[in-house]
């Protein structure tokens, strides 16, 4: 699911979808990016389900560093979904891409605040679009 806030997009994921399609998955992120100008991405993976192989790891990094370097992107973990050695956070920088990661989501949402429009400035860029601003 992907919701636009104040210039940022959150897309929240469910299920094993990222795992199981891990390039679809990227590539639906990265086209949600496009769609609308946004500032910065958080990508909340704590809803998916099972566990994790080193690939699953490894391949979402390659494909950031290939799909998401246009905005800054951070990914919302579980505590228990987190890899100590950071694999796919080092691939991605390894490839041009520069992830947070977040297990607090205080913390990821204090991340996101630094890259929201404030409202008036959503309203005004609606309005030069000829968009509704209500």
């Amino acid at each position: 699911m992907f919701k636009y806030e104040a210039g940022c997009l959150v897309a929240t994921v469910t299920g094993r979808y990222v795992i199981d399609r891990k390039e679809s998955a990227v590539k639906d992120v990265a086209d949600a990016i496009n769609a609308q100008p946004v500032k910065a991405a958080l990508v909340d993976l704590r809803e998916i389900s099972g566990s994790y192989a080193f690939m699953d790891r490894h391949q979402p990094g390659e494909l950031a560093g290939r799909y998401l370097t246009k905005v800054p992107i951070a990914v919302l973990i579980q505590t228990n979904q987190a890899d100590p050695q950071l694999i796919g956070k080092l691939v991605a920088n390894n490839r041009g891409a520069s992830p947070e990661v977040f297990t607090d989501p205080a913390a990821a949402e204090a991340w996101s605040k630094k890259y929201q429009i404030p409202d008036r400035e959503v309203g005004s860029s609606k309005e030069s679009r000829n968009e509704p601003t209500a």
